[in-house]
């Protein structure tokens, strides 16, 4: 059974969030160790202008929640809290309030923390599937060169479009057109005979760059375009998600020297009816964006 939301909290006042809570929110980022940039919360703010939220107490921002929306089913993200104000149910309080931005027909998802997976059980998610966030260090020198692999191009935009609606289950053009604009040197695609075979697309972080969405038709076209983007950029320390259940990738992974730095789990609330391509995904373009 789902708890009754949350109404209010003693001296806790929640607002939408606007651009001049962004330094407040990447306070609250640096101070959980998070990666996010401004630009990360200039989107959430402009893709869905009263889809993120504030919490406030004594003229100060203690906590956060945003979410987007992606169709039939929304995306739940950047519930942070001070950590001075832990453990009064400021995050609990965003995080229905948040859910309450829901579309009643559209489903929430979200990737969680193990911390945090106790309480959204108690919400009514549900497990989809595991991750695991992996890093890789400054290699010293860069890989062998991955024919079929190319920058991406205007003109692959379609089809790029195409393949990550059916894997990810709704669009998220705007995302994509985002992070190709702001960090082309992360955008490649792969093709044979003219035929998109997968791309990669991925965006700079406070520590490390983040790279992903990763989407392929088979781990072997994943693992080239990857390589090549690793081997145009030897001295950049990146992040990696990726779904747990791609053994052979995580072996290839491990190979390049990735290492694991912690879990997440995908969980959702509601119908959900876009399920998405799941056997396409090799990286995920992060718990914020999905």
């Amino acid at each position: 059974m789902v708890p009754s939301p949350m109404s209010s909290l003693a001296g806790v006042l929640i607002r939408e969030m606007s651009l001049a809570d962004i330094p407040a929110g990447l306070g609250l980022c640096r101070a959980s160790r998070w990666n996010q940039t401004e630009r990360d919360w200039q989107h959430f703010l402009m893709t869905a202008p009263h889809g993120a939220l504030v919490a406030v107490e004594n003229g100060l921002v203690i906590g956060t929640v945003a979410t987007l929306p992606y169709g039939s089913f929304a995306w739940i993200s950047m519930v942070l809290v001070d950590p001075a104000a832990r453990g009064r149910g400021v995050g609990t309080l965003l995080l229905h309030r948040g859910l309450a931005l829901v579309p009643e027909a559209a489903a929430a998802r979200l990737d969680a923390t193990p911390a945090g997976e106790v309480l959204y059980r108690k919400l009514g998610f549900v497990a989809e599937y595991g991750l695991a966030r992996l890093f890789l260090d400054v290699r010293r020198c860069g890989l062998a060169s991955t024919p079929g692999v190319r920058p991406l191009a205007c003109a692959d935009w379609p089809a790029v479009h195409e393949m990550d609606t059916r894997a990810f289950g709704a669009s998220r053009a705007s995302l994509l057109q985002r992070l190709a604009d702001e960090s082309p040197e992360y955008a490649w695609v792969a093709e044979h005979n003219g035929s998109l075979q997968g791309y990669l697309l991925g965006r700079h972080g406070h520590m490390r760059e983040h790279l992903g969405p990763l989407i392929a038709n088979t781990a072997e076209t994943a693992g080239l375009l990857l390589e090549a983007c690793l081997a145009a950029h030897p001295d950049r320390e990146v992040f990696l998600d990726i779904p747990d259940d791609h053994q052979t990738w995580r072996a290839r992974l491990a190979q390049l020297g990735f290492v694991i730095e912690r879990r997440f789990l995908r969980m959702f609330r509601g119908r959900l009816i876009a399920l998405g391509q799941r056997s396409r995904v090799y990286a995920i373009s992060g718990p914020e964006f999905g």
